[in-house]
């Protein structure tokens, strides 16, 4: 009787589809079915696709060793013909330096150049009145990673070829925004049109609800795109998918490019409507847990118990989690 006055409710909330999208508190996007653009077919001639993953391998509330793996792809007519993957560890320590705390970063095993410290009550990494935890700084370093990369697959691509990020395009630290700049430049200098897919967003109407979910039901029966900025709108990039995407991007121009060429790599039935390309990407970047394990039981079997103080600083949910 409970679960049926819950679905009762949760319907009805799901059915108030609202009048807008919330993109920010200044930002609001009103829905319209006629609003919905029709995705034309359209070949590319190479699209490369930039994902990367982290994962942390030992930590406590001081330090965290992460391993990062960024990889990138390029295909052409459905075939891959260029891949690189890089991978190295990120030692993040805390260390009082002028009077406060700041996390100090070394990075072994990569040519990539990376900030060597960070403010550890930076607003732009941490919630107000807390430290920002380890972890966050391998995020930022992970997508800074990404970004170089990503610059260095330009080499590959020609000028109207497409460069896809797994993820947004938004504007984060400000190394990270540094980062987004230079990548903008080089691209449009060499005539590559770049984009960021994300697979999830948390985005709402002013009802609450999913605003993915809401343009989902009111969407055509074909695969569409929906503006929301110069810069940004949502996709969905077969018809007969149930996902719709966020889509940020540099150049409004090329909009109708990067559209068709994501809808032609978007055919693979293990995820419809979801680029293939970004799906051999997560595939060779994602850090599984079961080699974060292993690893885990490598570094502490060569010396861990010197540490072992620290782990248990924070390991006692773990610990919860097992006895429950």
């Amino acid at each position: 009787m409970i679960f049926k006055k819950i679905i009762e409710k949760l319907n009805s909330k799901l059915n108030d589809y609202g009048t807008c999208i919330i993109l920010d508190s200044s930002n609001l996007v009103k829905l319209d079915k006629k609003s919905f653009y029709s995705i034309a077919d359209k070949k590319t001639k190479k699209i490369g696709f930039v994902d990367g993953g982290n994962a942390e391998i030992i930590g406590g509330a001081n330090f965290s060793l992460q391993l990062i793996r960024i990889y990138a792809v390029v295909f052409e007519e459905d075939k891959r013909v260029k891949q690189n993957k890089q991978e190295f560890y990120l030692l993040i320590t805390a260390k009082s330096s002028k009077d406060k705390i700041v996390y100090e970063t070394e990075a072994f095993n990569t040519y990539l150049r990376l900030d060597k410290e960070f403010d550890a009550f930076d607003k732009e990494l941490s919630e107000p009145g807390h430290k920002a935890e380890p972890g966050r700084i391998a995020e930022s370093a992970r997508k800074i990673s990404e970004y170089k990369i990503a610059q260095e697959l330009l080499n590959d691509l020609d000028s109207g070829d497409l460069l896809i990020r797994d993820g947004d395009l938004i504007e984060g630290t400000t190394t990270e925004r540094k980062q987004i700049e230079e990548l903008k430049e080089k691209s449009i200098a060499k005539g590559v049109v770049v984009a960021g897919l994300s697979k999830t967003t948390s985005l709402l109407t002013d009802s609450g609800n999913s605003a993915a979910a809401v343009l989902n039901k009111i969407g055509p029966e074909c695969a569409w795109y929906y503006p929301a900025t110069n810069n940004t709108g949502f996709v969905k990039l077969n018809k007969n998918s149930n996902y719709v995407f966020r889509l940020d991007f540099f150049i409004p121009d090329k909009l109708a490019d990067v559209l068709g060429g994501l809808k032609a790599n978007s055919r693979d039935a293990c995820f419809l409507g979801y680029p293939y390309g970004l799906i051999d990407a997560d595939r060779f970047a994602r850090v599984s847990t079961k080699e974060k394990e292993r690893l885990k039981l490598v570094l502490m079997s060569k010396g861990g118990e010197h540490f072992r103080a620290h782990l248990a600083s924070i390991d006692a949910h773990e610990i919860l989690n097992k006895v429950v």
